[in-house]
């Protein structure tokens, strides 16, 4: 019989950004693109947050025999369990108390490997390699999406919902980039349909929208993020700090899968307009091209409640380029496009739906993109639940509660 202890070791990390550089419109004061504060010049890590957070790294799981093995034996719940033997996971070493551990019995199971700005876990790994994700949005607060068995930058949601979610800045900087950025098509956005939550992408008759992501190598995060501390001569002190500065593998990645990787892509859609069918909808597309190259996927399945449902399999480009998704109306009907998500095929994806001004939880769709609705009342009690199912949307719990008056 073995008992575990569990302990957590905590270590400071270099993983913690504040922005990502890219080509992004930015304001006329301070230059013309967007870029990393912490890339692409010289910073102070203590300032920027690099420096002087402690997260959680690694937790060990300690494996040993109780001292009482004999199932047969008579035991005392209130004394006996102990260790056969124990060893220390921390010694210290000169005067220091450093981790020391018994590799052979201190086993470690799991490694955070990502936060981002907010000291959120977005990526974990276990011994065997086999990782976890966490998607955040609403300017990082609130998770939209948890993948298990793919990396941060292998999956990607987009519900279309927190690109009007604001908060007060205290100065003009550029914001930071998306995992997967829609902002340029934001006057695109929406309410009049939406599978989940409050809106949508509208695409017009005859009209398109594309978005593309790059392939980067299977290995591209593995290796940490390092500070390079310059010093210079100073004539009363000897040598003093210059500057600090990093590479880029110290900023989060956006959505950039590796190449000749097999994936899932999964969307929403909805025809309005005077051709659509009740049956099914085929005034749409949705295409995955790089150079001459292309795929194309059509919705299928039943029709629920307005929404037909895409889901197809490709397999990316094989090089380093990049891949264009195109959201497509190729008919006289405008078309809604919601919770559009892609992941590694083996992986799999649940994601989360807020209201963009009281943060509450709205929807959470499954590993197939169904959706689980929630409803409040006007005081936020959730009164209803309801399920979507390929019959349709099903009510599958009901609340209702109310002070009684007294006289």
């Amino acid at each position: 019989m073995k008992f575990l202890i569990r302990l957590f070791i905590i270590v400071p990390l270099v993983v913690v950004t504040v922005t990502a550089a890219a080509q992004t419109p930015c304001d006329t004061i301070t230059g013309l693109y967007c870029k990393s504060i912490v890339a692409d010049t010289v910073f102070n890590p203590f300032v920027t947050g690099v420096l002087g957070n402690w997260r959680a790294n690694r937790s060990y799981t300690y494996y040993a025999r109780r001292t009482e093995q004999d199932p047969a034996s008579q035991t005392n719940i209130r004394k006996d369990g102990t260790f056969n033997d124990f060893t220390a996971f921390w010694a210290f070493q000169s005067n220091q108390l450093k981790a020391a551990p018994d590799t052979n019995r201190w086993v470690w199971n799991s490694e955070i490997t990502m936060f981002n700005r907010r000291g959120a876990e977005l990526e974990n790994r276990d011994p065997l390699g086999r990782y976890n994700a966490s998607l955040y949005g609403y300017s990082l607060t609130m998770p939209v999406a948890v993948i298990q068995n793919s990396r941060y930058r292998e999956s990607a949601f987009e519900g279309f919902e927190d690109y009007v979610f604001n908060t007060k800045l205290c100065d003009t900087a550029c914001a930071p980039t998306r995992h997967w950025d829609f902002s340029m098509h934001q006057a695109r956005i929406d309410t009049a349909q939406a599978h989940t939550g409050l809106r949508s992408l509208k695409v017009p008759s005859g009209q398109q929208v594309n978005i593309s992501f790059l392939m980067v190598p299977a290995g591209k995060d593995s290796a940490m993020p390092r500070l390079k501390f310059m010093t210079k001569p100073d004539n009363c002190l000897g040598t003093v700090l210059q500057k600090v500065s990093a590479d880029s593998a110290i900023v989060l990645p956006s959505f950039s899968p590796a190449p000749a990787t097999r994936m899932l892509m999964s969307v929403w859609v909805k025809e309005v307009g005077p051709d659509s069918l009740y049956e099914r909808y085929t005034q749409n597309k949705v295409m995955l091209t790089y150079g001459s190259t292309g795929l194309t996927f059509y919705p299928a399945g039943p029709i629920i409640e307005g929404w037909q449902r895409y889901e197809g399999v490709f397999t990316t480009r094989p090089d380093l380029g990049s891949m264009t998704v195109s959201l497509q109306s190729i008919g006289t009907n405008t078309v809604y496009f919601d919770d559009l998500r892609i992941h590694p095929y083996n992986a799999n994806m649940k994601s989360f739906v807020f209201h963009p001004v009281n943060l509450r939880l709205l929807a959470e769709l499954d590993e197939n993109n169904y959706a689980t609705m929630y409803e409040y009342d006007d005081e936020g009690t959730l009164i209803r639940l309801k399920k979507e199912t390929q019959r349709g949307i099903k009510t599958i719990k009901e609340t209702r509660s109310a002070l009684v008056k007294e006289n």
